[in-house]
Formats: structure tokens, C-alpha cells, sequence
């Protein structure tokens, strides 16, 4: 390669600067901080006379090497020096003839080529390699560097790993439905978490939908309700399985609801019809009945329980009309009484012991016919117990009249007085038995 300016064969190649001339060299495909020349210009090889095998001759390249000595030393002070140039692939140079170092030394202005004759000066101490200990120490820090690279690459991709695992898990069971299992890994998965933030959202969109499930159980139905329909409006996604479930849960609160309302309503009239009060029980049943909500099952209690009303109806209509017929036969015999009683009147003033024999005599047997008219209408007005009861005690009345009549007449002598004397028990004894007998109706 020639220099431009002074067009002087350049003895290398990876020169910055022409060592004759001190020009800057243009380097064209050459690394300036590797490539050494190795081959002598011609006017080199022949001086002094060249062998013919072509080797060099060296004391001829010493005297080239001195005439070049001052431009050399020129050239230094522009020259850079490359002390981390590699010298591990450098081509063979040619032997280098010994020569004493030259006192210039370079500037950060001034730098100086790396190499003399291809190859480096080993007492230049930027050329000296590092020593074993330095090497050691810079292996060691470059193996740490990677180990912690490489532990906090396994660190991150593990913990990350496991957090996606816990997600992928709670995604799956939310999938399925299994609320309490993706609560679960949910909740690993927020614990490793950098944000949990959305994380947090879907495990408190379980517990409000756990808690809307405890309100059903505890037949809570309308803090059930109200708690799942902002639940649905929550849920963004209406396919997912969570936003089924709710519309699920909601229609069984509500379908609860509606039975316990039901049932209480029923109940409810029950209760008015077991307390005679009838129009209240009808007005509850009708309320149900307007309901289009209830079930088939619920109509068919609804009808049932209209039936039994309809039944105390007719029942409480038939007591109604036996009470004012018993009321009219109870006047009607309470009338009789009061002209049987207008009749005894008279008794007392008879004008002798058979007339008042007569009349305590008609008297009697016009009180035992009445008496015997309320029996027969007792036996229709009471029920068996009750008639088999009275009927039982009127033998027993029977029994005691008569023997009190007997003892009444036992008191004399005279036969017209024995027998006032009985007809006048019998007939008092009578008339005491209707007076409690119409007290009955």
C-alpha cells in the first residue's frame, strides 16, 4: 500500500499514519486495530542484495529502519494507541530487530500505533496481559452476574408460572360453577398477586353471591332478592356461568318468596275461617285466587280452602236459620207458659175443694203436655249426646215427681185433699221442669 502524499511504500498495513511522510492514511477494508503488514516494500528486499530463496535481509532493513527513525518519531505524536487490540490472530511477522526505545512518548493528542514490525513491545505495559488474579476476579463477577440473571429469570417465571396456574384453576371452576373452589385459588392467586385488583373484584362478586345463598337458605327472600338483582347488573357477561346462576338463584328467591307469601296468606284465612269470621276469609281467598302467579298446586289448596269456606257458610246459614226457628219456638212455648200461668190464676180463686181439684188436676195435665212438646223438640235440636243425656234425667225427674206426689197426699186424710195435694205437687214440680227446659233452647 502506498502513502498518498509521499508515495512511500508503507511498511503495515494497520498504520494510522504514514511513518515517512507522517500523512494520514485512508484505510480501505482493513481493520486499523488488528491487520499487520508482514510483507517488505521491494526497495527493502533487494537492499544490500537479497538471497535468491528470497529471504530478508535484516541489516539492510536496520539501516531502512534508521533512516526512518525521525519520521517515525514525527509520526508518534499523532498516532493513537489501541491497548485492547487483539492479538491472539495477528499473521507471522518478520523478526524484530532489536533497537532502543525512543524517550517520546504519546498524548491523548499524539496517539502511537500498537505494533513495531507486527509484533507487540513487551515492555510496554499496556501491552501486558492481566494477571491470573484479575482474570480470575472478572470470571467470577461475569459467572455471579449470569447466576442472578439466570436465578431471578427462574424466580419470575416460576412465581408467574404459579400465579397463572392459580388463575387458569379458578377460571376453570368458576366454569363449572364451583364457587368455593375458585374463591380458593382466587385468593392464592391475589396473595402473589402485583395487582390484585381485578382479582379482588371476582372473589368479592363470590362472597356477595355466597351471602345471596344464605339469605334463600334462611328464607331471607327479600334481602335475597334485592342482593342478587345488583349482583346481575354486575355481571358483564350474561353467558358466563355466574351470571346463570344468579338468574337462577333469583328466580328460586322469587319463586320462594311467592310460596311463602302463599302459604301465609292461606294460612291467614284459614285462621278467619276457624274463627267464624267468614268475610274475611273469603276476601283473603279471593285475593289469592286473582293471583297468576300461583301454581297449580297452590289453585287446587286455594279451591280446596273456598270449598270448606262454602261449607261454614251453608253451616253458619243453617245454624243461623236453626237459631231463629229455635228463637220463634222458644217465644211460642214461652207464650203457652204465660197462659198456662194466666190459667193458675184462677186456681186460687175456686169456690170450693173440687173446683180447686179440677182446676189443679187440668192445670197439670196442660203443663205435662207442654213439657212433653219441648222434649220432642229438644230431640230435634240437640245432638244424640246431649238428648240421650236429658232423656236419662227426665226418668230420674219422673221417678222423684211422682214419689214427691205420694208424700205430698200422705199428709191427710181427707181423699179429696190427698188428691188436691198431689195433683198440686205434680203440677209444680211440671212447671219448674218446662221453666228450665225452655232456658235450654
Amino acid at each position: 500500500m502506498l502513502c498518498k502524499k509521499c508515495g512511500r511504500e508503507l511498511p503495515y498495513a494497520g498504520g494510522k499514519f504514514c511513518p515517512f511522510c507522517g500523512a494520514p492514511v485512508e484505510q480501505t477494508g482493513v481493520s486499523d486495530e488488528t491487520e499487520v503488514f508482514t510483507t517488505l516494500p521491494e526497495e527493502l528486499r533487494n537492499a544490500g542484495g537479497a538471497p535468491a530463496d528470497g529471504s530478508i535481509d535484516l541489516s539492510a532493513f536496520d539501516a531502512a529502519r534508521r533512516q526512518s527513525r525521525q519520521a517515525l518519531e514525527d509520526a508518534e505524536e499523532t498516532m493513537a494507541i489501541d491497548p485492547l487490540a487483539d492479538t491472539s490472530e495477528q499473521p507471522a511477522a518478520a523478526p524484530r530487530v532489536p533497537q532502543q526505545r525512543p524517550e517520546a512518548r504519546p498524548t491523548q493528542d499524539a496517539p502511537r500505533t500498537t505494533y513495531y514490525g507486527g509484533r507487540p513491545d513487551p515492555d510496554d505495559r499496556v501491552y501486558r496481559k492481566p494477571s491470573r488474579g484479575r482474570r480470575a476476579a472478572v470470571v467470577t463477577l461475569v459467572v455471579l452476574l449470569v447466576a442472578a440473571l439466570i436465578g431471578g429469570g427462574v424466580w419470575f417465571f416460576m412465581n408467574h408460572h404459579k400465579n397463572d396456574e392459580n388463575l387458569t384453576l379458578a377460571e376453570k371452576y368458576m366454569d363449572r360453577g364451583d364457587f368455593d373452589k375458585a374463591l380458593s385459588y382466587y385468593e392464592k392467586a391475589a396473595e402473589e398477586a402485583k395487582d390484585p385488583t381485578a382479582i379482588n373484584a371476582a372473589m368479592q362478586l363470590i362472597r356477595d353471591y355466597q351471602n345471596a345463598e344464605d339469605y334463600v337458605d334462611n328464607e331471607q327472600y327479600t334481602e335475597a332478592i334485592a342482593a342478587l338483582k345488583q349482583l346481575r347488573d354486575r355481571v358483564t357477561d350474561k353467558d358466563s356461568t355466574m351470571s346463570k346462576s344468579i338468574e337462577d338463584l333469583l328466580s328460586k328467591a322469587q319463586s320462594a318468596q311467592s310460596d311463602s307469601t302463599f302459604a301465609s296468606d292461606l294460612e291467614e284465612a284459614q285462621g278467619y275461617l276457624e274463627d267464624d269470621k267468614l268475610d274475611a276469609a273469603s276476601g283473603k281467598l279471593d285475593s289469592l285466587e286473582q293471583d297468576s302467579s300461583l301454581t297449580d298446586e297452590q289453585r287446587k289448596q286455594v279451591e280446596d280452602m273456598k270449598n270448606k269456606l262454602q261449607s261454614a257458610k251453608d253451616s253458619a246459614q243453617q245454624q243461623q236459620e236453626n237459631e231463629q226457628k229455635k228463637s220463634e219456638r222458644r217465644q211460642e212455648f214461652s207464650s203457652e207458659m204465660d197462659e198456662l200461668e194466666s190459667d193458675d190464676l184462677k186456681i186460687s180463686s175456686a169456690a170450693n175443694a173440687e173446683d180447686e181439684l179440677a182446676m189443679t188436676a187440668s192445670s197439670f195435665e196442660q203443663w205435662d203436655e207442654l213439657l212433653s212438646e219441648m222434649y220432642d223438640y229438644l230431640a230435634g235440636v240437640l245432638n244424640a249426646d246431649q238428648y240421650a243425656s236429658e232423656e236419662e234425667n227426665y226418668k230420674q225427674w219422673v221417678a222423684e215427681r211422682d214419689s214427691g206426689a205420694e208424700n205430698a197426699a200422705s199428709a191427710t186424710e181427707d181423699s179429696t185433699q190427698k188428691q188436691l195435694a198431689s195433683y198440686s205437687f205434680k203440677q209444680s214440680y211440671t212447671k219448674a221442669r218446662c221453666y228450665k227446659l225452655l232456658d235450654m233452647m
